[in-house]
């Protein structure tokens, strides 16, 4: 009778023991917090590697048995976020489940093609020639009636959010898609409402007036000088246009730049330029496609530097306002 209590006990003590072992093996905080990056066509030893290399596992051991019981045989290319005092079992189903973590991109509208490329290769797998052809791709930009000088048009200034190992191909429909999206017959509608040629020409403008706008309730506004403009064959004389020109748009005064020779110099070049100075916003062409009808011509800066505008029909008043805006910039020592 001993022995078989004894056998029993021992029996018991063995399965505490299993069970121990596996609450151990797959709920034991066994983490630290790192990133792991997962390339295309990434195999589990580099990812065995990589834990290993980073020090996000306080036993590798652990991980592989558990890798093992769990059946988790392959990974999908990411970024997956590591939190601390992860257990296996959770380390293991975020790789396996491809609970990664997305990358987040700001399209900045002040950024250029050639910062945009090196921008995109820097924060994804694909590097920047990756980019650079995906974007330029001839047929894509041809659909939505751009080209290499209109490429800017083709992207929204906003935040997007992408897996880290995403192909520029994809990355790149997702926005053809977008914009063939919001071109719908209504836009097109009121776009014939403004008298400007194409989706490109309201992108082009949308991208002037958010260099020219602080306030959002004045894009409309400016919006409505500058159609005022082309309707009479007047030059836009956006000076934004001519910032970009030279290649500086944090200035404040465009005196002694005046006659740069440059098709984006809209004091010496009627018209629109031949492509947006900046990505747009979807909010800067909603203004332009919903813009103000008046008889403006003219705006200047308050000299009270509230970020808003004098909007004016006459030239001379503008003057006067004009006069003002430098007597302050002057006082202030503003160059």
């Amino acid at each position: 009778m001993i022995l078989k209590y004894k056998g029993l006990i021992g029996a018991c003590a063995f399965i505490l023991i299993i069970f121990g072992a596996i609450h151990w093996l797959f709920n034991t905080n066994n983490t630290c917090k790192s990133d792991i990056y997962i390339k295309s066509n990434g195999t589990i030893d580099q990812l065995l590697d990589q834990l290993e290399a980073t020090k996000s596992v306080h036993s590798l051991f652990s991980f592989k048995v558990a890798k093992y019981l769990m059946g988790f045989e392959s990974v999908k290319a990411g970024k997956y976020s590591i939190s601390e005092g992860m257990s296996n079992r959770e380390l293991i189903n975020m790789f396996k489940y491809n609970h990664q973590k997305l990358i987040d991109f700001r399209f900045g509208n002040s950024i250029l093609p050639h910062e945009l490329y090196g921008a995109l290769g820097r924060k994804f797998e694909a590097d920047s020639s990756e980019f650079k052809q995906a974007i330029l791709n001839k047929t894509q930009l041809e659909a939505l009636g751009l080209d290499s000088t209109t490429v800017l048009a083709l992207f929204w200034a906003d935040t997007y959010y992408f897996p880290w190992a995403i192909s520029p191909e994809k990355m790149i429909r997702f926005f053809v898609n977008e914009k063939q999206i919001y071109w719908s017959p209504e836009k097109f509608n009121m776009l014939t409402q403004t008298g400007l040629k194409s989706a490109k020409d309201a992108y082009i403008l949308a991208s002037i007036i958010e260099k020219e706008a602080v306030k959002t309730e004045e894009l409309p506004i400016m919006a409505g000088v500058y159609l005022n403009r082309l309707n009479i064959d007047m030059p836009l004389q956006a000076d934004p246009t001519l910032k970009y020109a030279i290649g500086n748009t944090s200035m404040r005064r465009v005196t002694g730049i005046l006659n740069t020779e440059s098709p984006y110099n809209t004091y010496n070049h009627k018209g629109l330029p031949p492509g947006p100075i900046g990505i747009a916003s979807k909010k800067g062409v909603e203004a332009v496609l919903n813009f103000k009808q008046h008889q403006f011509l003219y705006f200047c800066a308050k000299d009270d530097f509230s970020n808003t505008h004098y909007f004016t029909k006459s030239y001379a008043e503008h003057i006067k306002n004009a006069r003002k805006y430098r007597a302050a910039l002057d006082a202030r020592g503003i160059k």
